[in-house]
């Protein structure tokens, strides 16, 4: 009786292939994260490549290429424009803002070397703000009490401003004018303190637009009155101070902000 053959039994390595797309799969999407957050190009490069190597070793029993090298890097490929174009625009904004403060400051230093020069140093405030610079000045170098003329010493007072003010022609300019709370008198010119502190940012207004310091189209109004106060009404040393005309030289907008 003839012997039979004993049939041997072969384990199923069917799952091999499923599992070994499944790690390539994953590689694959590693490659992608770590694009996404990289931060160094070259160490990308050298992480992406020795990913593909990996990836066109990696190929199935049939010699199907379960993902290439080519499809990989297509895949993993993230341009660093797209990804930091806000960071971009951020660095941009800083340094616009960077430049415009070293434009400001330079005129502050030029208004206050002249001042200076011409003794008006006590009289005339100038501060660097984030809104642009602000020059404020004492009515008492500029008006007699109740008026809005300006005199030849209020003009030659105006002029030691003139020079360094020409470097931001074309800036936007707002010259707001305030009075203290003391009330316009029956016989005055004007008939109250708004039309009072109007007339003298007017009157300082014209002053720069006719010597070619501010363009009119720049230029804006403001009048405030008795209100605002920057001291106490109520001695005679703070309504003087009160008395005034700002002029506020606004910073250019910053790509950002446009």
């Amino acid at each position: 009786m003839a012997k039979r053959k004993r049939t041997e039994d072969h384990t199923d390595e069917g799952w091999l292939l499923p599992y070994s797309d499944m790690l390539t799969l994953l590689l694959a999407l590693f490659i992608v994260l770590f694009a996404m957050s990289k931060v160094n190009d070259k160490k990308f490069q050298e992480f992406k490549s020795e990913f593909g190597t990996i990836l066109s070793v990696r190929s199935s029993a049939g010699g199907k290429t379960v993902i290439s090298t080519q499809q990989a890097a297509a895949q993993s490929t993230i341009k660093p424009q797209s990804l930091t174009s806000a960071q971009q625009s951020a660095k941009e904004a800083q340094a616009q803002q960077k430049l415009e403060n070293e434009r400001l400051q330079q005129v502050k230093s030029q208004l206050q070397s002249n001042l200076k020069a011409a003794g008006l140093s006590n009289n005339v405030n100038i501060a660097l703000q984030s809104d642009g610079l602000l020059i404020t000045m004492d009515s008492s170098i500029l008006f007699d009490s109740g008026s809005a003329a300006l005199s030849s010493q209020v003009e030659s007072n105006l002029n030691s401003l003139s020079d360094p003010l020409r470097a931001v022609t074309g800036t936007p300019v707002t010259i707001a004018g305030y009075t203290d709370n003391v009330p316009i008198r029956k016989n005055s010119t004007y008939n109250s303190n708004w039309e009072l502190s109007s007339a003298r940012a007017i009157a300082v207004m014209n002053y720069f637009v006719a010597n070619n310091v501010f363009r009119q189209q720049d230029v804006a109004i403001q009048a405030y009155a008795e209100n605002h106060p920057k001291d106490n009404n109520s001695t005679a040393a703070g309504r003087a101070k009160n008395r005034r005309v700002e002029i506020l030289i606004q910073r250019i907008a910053t790509t950002s902000e446009k």
